[in-house]
């Protein structure tokens, strides 16, 4: 039986070595990967507090073998009949560059929509080309087309929700740096995709409302926004949207769940490993043709604090590693995604690695003195202070991170978004909206800066902000078989 069969009809590079290349861009695509892990992990915790009030929680999953009497239509030359679809031929470049193999898998096995809805506000039109869909993931493709090819904009808030308006719990990946680039001056316009990992218990009916807000950047001399969110740099990226107007767009998109009605498919693992004494069970798996899914158990009773692993990966029976995409997490039950080997219809998949991050659990907080700008308190001396930044609005917290392993390709986000002051009272972090979390790389190897923005006001010192993440580790390799 195969999983794979469809049922339905979707650097200076100068005296470097070619190998020495390929190293680096795999380096650099580990790293924008855990990047986004990071800032996914944000924009989930914010969202669940949202939705407790009015994305993404977890999480638990079943996978069984799949079977079916009907095997998918192998179509090698689908990306050059995609490019006789109107509206869908500029989105081959894009999907060409797309990091994710699973999704050129999909668009290579006919498994796309065709959409083409378009709303238009103030001289700006917003076109859905297309989606690549199934039960656990959307993939969106779309146009902006500006009234001025000289014109910028940025996009901002994008969510799915139903016909009713209920939003529906997911994450959203946008804006890759491929996709950034107007066709030209001429045309203005825009394309891009966005992606949308759904949580568990959550489906897609046949039609779904996407929202998105335009905005324009804000300008790099107000004191609202830190510089360096302006600027970027290679790792960092450019933020610093604030709420200075905007022009919102709903579109409709119709759904053909028949598509994939039925193909995705659910594995019991329940398999336990210890590790320096922690207790770590691979307790679920998905495969659906866009994700692979794997849920994780981190043991109550564990002395440590599990964070996360450091080289998880998914292995097919050809050797083939399917990347870590993203995750969902939730403290001690977390879930990753993977790259799908779905339409390749593997023999056998296994889940690799050999470390994960760990800390103590008694020294899991940050103890700081603001206004003298003194650590007082850290896990070890891989973590220093290294400024304290006072600006009209807010006071940035500059930490320094060294003597990180040398695997470790993680872009970290120490505090969890509060903090308390000495007289126990709790804060957030300052307002999220209009200042995403930075992260910069150091000037050193091993080297890295995460940046902690609160607001200014009285408060009685020292604070203690909660670790997010730690570059700590336990160590141990392991194999866990899928199927």
């Amino acid at each position: 039986m195969n999983f794979g069969s469809h049922c339905g009809r979707r650097v200076n590079m100068h005296n470097t070595s070619e190998k020495e290349i390929d190293a680096g861009i795999s380096e650099r695509i580990e790293a924008a990967i855990a990047a986004g892990i990071r800032q996914g992990q944000t924009e989930i915790k914010r969202r669940r507090e949202e939705f407790r009030r009015r994305i993404v929680g977890t999480i638990t999953l079943v996978l069984i073998l799949f079977s079916c009497i009907f095997t998918i239509k192998v179509s090698p030359v689908f990306a050059s009949m995609i490019r006789d679809i109107p509206g869908l031929e500029k989105f081959v470049d894009l999907i060409n560059n797309s990091y994710d193999k699973g999704i050129k898998l999909a668009v290579d096995n006919e498994f796309i929509q065709t959409v083409g809805i378009s709303e238009e506000h103030e001289g700006m039109k917003f076109t859905v080309q297309g989606i690549i869909v199934d039960d656990s993931r959307m993939v969106v493709f779309y146009e902006i087309q500006l009234p001025n090819g000289n014109e910028s904009v940025l996009l901002d808030r994008f969510s799915l929700s139903d016909t009713t308006g209920k939003p529906m719990e997911a994450s959203v990946g946008f804006n890759y740096p491929e996709e950034t680039k107007q066709d030209s001056k001429k045309t203005g316009i825009r394309r891009g995709t966005a992606d949308f990992q759904l949580v568990q218990g959550y489906s897609l009916s046949d039609e779904v409302v996407l929202k998105v807000n335009l905005k324009r950047p804000e300008s790099p001399n107000s004191s609202n926004v830190p510089k360096e969110m302006i600027t970027g740099t290679e790792n960092t990226p450019i933020s610093g949207l604030v709420n200075i107007g905007g022009t919102e767009f709903d579109v409709k998109i119709p759904i053909d769940r028949a598509r994939f009605a039925g193909l995705q498919h659910e594995y019991v693992l329940g398999q336990s490993i210890q590790i320096e004494g922690q207790s770590i069970t691979f307790a679920k798996a998905v495969v659906s043709p866009l994700r692979v899914s794997l849920y994780l158990d981190y043991d109550e009773n564990n002395t440590k604090q599990i964070f996360g692993p450091g080289d998880i990966r998914l292995v097919d029976d050809k050797g083939t590693v399917w990347g870590n995409t993203s995750a969902n997490m939730v403290k001690d039950h977390p879930v990753y995604h993977f790259e799908s080997p779905y339409f390749n219809s593997p023999k056998s998949l296994t889940i690799e690695g050999s470390w994960f991050r760990a800390l103590d659990k008694n020294q899991t907080y940050l103890l700081i003195d603001t206004e003298k700008g003194q650590l007082l308190q850290a896990p070890d001396r891989k973590l220093d202070l290294y400024s304290v930044t006072k600006n009209d609005n807010y006071t940035k917290l500059d930490f320094v991170l060294k003597g990180l392993d040398s695997t470790d390709k993680m872009m970290y986000s120490l505090g969890d978004g509060e903090f308390t002051d000495a007289a126990g009272n709790r804060y957030k972090e300052h307002d999220l909206h209009e200042i995403i979390r930075g992260y910069m790389e150091g000037s050193k190897p091993g080297e890295q800066h995460s940046l902690y923005y609160i607001a200014n006001q009285s408060y009685k010192q020292p604070l203690t902000l909660t670790l997010n993440d730690y570059p700590s580790y336990i160590r141990q390799p392991y194999k866990i078989r899928i199927k």
